[in-house]
């Protein structure tokens, strides 16, 4: 029920959601309260260009992936690498097997390098986070990607059940038996990916990659919406709204 209810927050509070839900509510407005039906409009058409600019996500983004650099040439000891799964595509429809989606994949390639340097397990976690739309498990997603890329079969430990972040720190615990983790994920949720495997004992060592912010030049096209934009946006509301969801459950 909890991670149902997570889902439906998270969806009512993407900026295409709000938007649409403040045009729907003008449209019903505008023949009884011509004023507030259009200043419903108003605002809705400027909650969306506003987000559709990378000023405006990149504002959103920089204080998520701000907090921890990447993980270069340090050395460091652990006792696992930690992936993390971040959707998958399902190729049922071409009669293909299911494969990391640009995210994923991304987590998929730090996670790897850092198993290889390190000669540790490499721990791919998450189930089917969006039951809704999908069967595929992000884990057995991952897997095939990861002896493609070289990781033997035996380093490789599958853990497909978990459905999101806290659920993957339980997860995790149960398998490894040190305490010391890299965790390969992506730089906007490492903040709170970080806080939840500490909380179940884990000394962390952050990995963040998928970095979405970047420096920009200010210019003419800094003001033209992109679809990109908007999307770099939802990821950054949607994160900061996680955050207060776990903190108001006490986990963060």
């Amino acid at each position: 029920m909890t991670f149902v209810l997570q889902k439906m927050i998270w969806f009512l509070f993407t900026p295409l959601s709000v938007t649409l839900i403040l045009m729907f509510i003008s449209l019903f407005l505008i023949d009884g309260n011509k004023r507030i039906g259009r200043v419903l409009t108003s605002l809705s058409v400027l909650l969306l260009y506003s987000l559709s600019l990378g000023l405006t996500a990149d504002l959103i983004l920089k204080p998520l992936e701000g907090r921890y650099p990447q993980l270069k040439n340090e050395k460091i000891t652990a006792d696992a690498v930690v992936v993390p799964g971040g959707g998958s595509v399902d190729l049922e429809w071409i009669n293909a097997t299911p494969v990391p989606n640009e995210e994923t994949l991304s987590r998929l390639v730090t996670g790897v390098e850092w198993a290889k340097k390190l000669r540790v397990p490499l721990i791919l976690s998450g189930g089917n986070g969006e039951p809704f739309t999908t069967k595929v498990n992000d884990a057995d997603a991952m897997a095939p990607s990861a002896y493609a890329m070289g990781v033997p079969k035996e380093q490789v430990i599958i853990e497909n059940v978990s459905r999101n972040t806290l659920e993957n720190s339980y997860a995790v615990r149960k398998l490894v038996k040190g305490d010391r983790i890299v965790l390969a994920t992506s730089a906007y949720y490492m903040r709170r990916a970080k806080a939840l495997f500490t909380r179940r004992g884990f000394t962390v060592i952050p990995a963040p990659t998928f970095f979405l912010a970047q420096t920009r030049t200010v210019s003419f096209n800094s003001f033209i919406p992109k679809a990109n934009d908007l999307y770099r946006s939802t990821v950054g509301l949607a994160e900061w709204v996680d955050m207060a969801w776990w903190y108001v459950r006490g986990e963060l």
